[in-house]
């Protein structure tokens, strides 16, 4: 049975983390039908992240009302409403508002998740668990971009988003069906201003921004980057783009596998290290070849990070912390490394190039390998 309720939880996560990453493969078809700037289109995510980590700060108050259950159930429902209507989208404004809704909706997830997760299995099984539920998020990037080149030839991009919505709803019902709803000790309230004050929190949570900046806002302006700097054709830039994305599934699995052997600090070290280093060298490719295997590389170790620092958060809060610290933290990360990122990257492209952009990302996320030393050993 927890098999089959993993099995739940990482479908619903896949599914939650695809109505974010299905904008990225249809950004240069929006970008032409709507005729706007690169800086535009990334401004789509930076409406997704203020949504989202909206909803990621203030679960917490609503956990303590409705529960993990419902507060996940409600996201779902925004979600499968916002991801129909998007069947009429037409103007700039309109995909903006949609973006702002899905991150509403996705927001309230990941906080409600850890906590079950982290009752549902012991201990020494989280970096198991936890790592299997998080190639969900892997896979989305994976798979995601693969079906928008085969969804592209019989259908309008925005029928993708119809065709999402009730996936969505088909496992929402299942989840409903089987899955338990453990709510907070209402006698342990925690206060949002003690996870603020703590060190370790804001140590993560710069690391989330680093992290999510080097994998989703590197992803999300990748295509853009392929078709329209180096001149790669739409199809031929997604297949690249969705293939390079294999390894990280593996990656993110085997992270999740040597935490519990090898403990947190270790692993976040080399995923830094490795991230930093290879987004500069898919930066500095001028041959095409060699440009597809750093993009492949780069790809490959950025997912090594999130589920180990799922487990470093589980590790540094109770049951009752967890909630919060869980959001707080990747709401740093989507508001500057998914909001901002592709926005930054964006303006920079429209005055340099893509390539500076992505160069200095990577510089950065090398140099933040040193903020772990104030963490302490878990």
């Amino acid at each position: 049975m927890k098999i089959f309720i993993l099995f739940l939880f990482w479908s619903l996560w896949f599914l939650n983390f695809s109505t974010r990453t299905i904008i990225s493969p249809l950004l240069p078809v929006i970008e032409d039908e709507l005729t706007i700037s690169h800086a535009l289109a990334g401004s789509f995510f930076f409406f997704l992240a203020v949504g989202y980590a909206t909803t990621l700060l203030l679960s917490g108050l609503l956990i303590v009302r409705i529960g993990h259950k419902r507060t996940i159930g409600l996201g779902f429902a925004i979600l499968i409403a916002t991801l129909y209507s998007l069947k009429y989208a037409s103007t700039y404004s309109y995909i903006a508002a949609a973006s702002l809704f899905i991150g509403l909706g996705s927001g309230l997830y990941m906080p409600s998740a850890i906590p079950l997760l982290t009752v549902i299995y012991k201990r020494r099984n989280w970096g198991k668990a936890l790592a299997l539920h998080d190639t969900g998020a892997s896979f989305s990037i994976l798979f995601i971009p693969l079906l928008t080149v085969l969804g592209l030839r019989f259908l309008h991009w925005t029928n993708l988003f119809v065709m999402l919505s009730g996936t969505c709803l088909i496992m929402i019902i299942c989840y409903w069906l089987f899955t338990p709803n453990i709510r907070p000790q209402n006698d342990e309230r925690v206060r949002f201003s003690s996870i603020l004050g703590r060190k370790d929190f804001w140590i993560i949570a710069v690391l989330w921004i680093f992290a999510a900046a080097s994998n989703l806002g590197v992803y999300n302006v990748v295509p853009l980057f392929l078709v329209k700097e180096r001149g790669v054709p739409v199809e031929t830039a997604n297949i690249i783009f969705g293939f390079s994305r294999v390894g990280g599934f593996f990656v993110a699995l085997l992270a999740g596998m040597l935490v519990d052997r090898y403990g947190v600090k270790k692993l976040l070290y080399i995923a830094f290290l490795t991230t930093g280093l290879s987004t500069m060298g898919m930066a500095m490719a001028t041959a095409f070849p060699f440009l597809v295997i750093m993009l492949v590389v780069q790809a490959t170790v950025c997912t090594a990070f999130f589920p180990v620092g799922l487990v470093a958060i589980s590790m540094l809060s109770s049951f009752n912390e967890r909630s919060i610290f869980t959001g707080a933290s990747i709401a740093a990360g989507v508001i500057c490394g998914l909001g901002l990122t592709p926005f930054f990257l964006g303006v920079v492209a429209d005055v340099w190039s893509f390539q500076t952009g992505i160069f200095f990302l990577g510089a950065l996320t090398t140099l933040s390998c040193a903020l772990l030393m104030g963490l302490k050993e878990i």
